[in-house]
């Protein structure tokens, strides 16, 4: 799981399997604790490795030196948590802080936010993991299956009205500029 996040490498799977394989509660802690040290380990190489070499790839084209722009600024946490729970593709996220100024604390502290994605996930596998074991009566499949809705729709009703509000923000100021 670590070494995955860490390569920008898509990890849903592992996620998820982690639920199958430990159950909800050792699995979302393992989870966590590899998600931690692949976040880490991708912001170590951006900063480190994927910076020096990007940033003059970047001054040569027209859109690398807009873009380029947008990251000499440091995002802020509430930046951070927004488009945490905005569901952004979370390499491109990853990416981008990294090859900002946007300090290793804000980035960690801001990535908390994916919490709620992650033990969505880790109880969707743990949920699939006792169906195929066959460990479940239809009354606790069905509190499970309602427990998962109601939280992947907070999730997504959350995630529209803070790509609503981080798009406004954009605009604004855009038009300030």
């Amino acid at each position: 799981m670590a070494l995955a996040v860490g390569l920008g490498l898509p990890a849903g799977a592992l996620v998820v399997g982690g639920g199958v394989l430990f159950g909800p509660w050792v699995g979302l802690v393992t989870v966590l604790s590899g998600e931690v040290l692949g976040l880490t380990l991708n912001w170590r190489l951006c900063r480190g490795v994927l910076r020096p070499r990007l940033q003059p790839w970047l001054e040569r084209r027209r859109r690398g030196r807009r873009l380029r722009r947008l990251l000499q600024q440091p995002a802020s946490l509430r930046l951070m948590v927004m488009v945490r729970l905005a569901l952004l593709p979370m390499n491109l996220v990853n990416a981008s802080c990294a090859l900002s100024p946007t300090p290793l604390r804000t980035y960690a502290l801001g990535s908390l936010a994916l919490l709620p994605r992650f033990t969505l996930m880790v109880l969707a596998g743990a949920l699939g993991g006792e169906v195929g074991r066959g460990g479940l009566s239809p009354l606790a499949l069905t509190a499970w299956l309602l427990g998962l809705v109601a939280t992947a729709a907070v999730l997504w009703t959350l995630g529209r009205g803070l790509r609503r509000v981080l798009l406004t923000d954009v605009e604004e100021s855009a038009g300030r500029d």
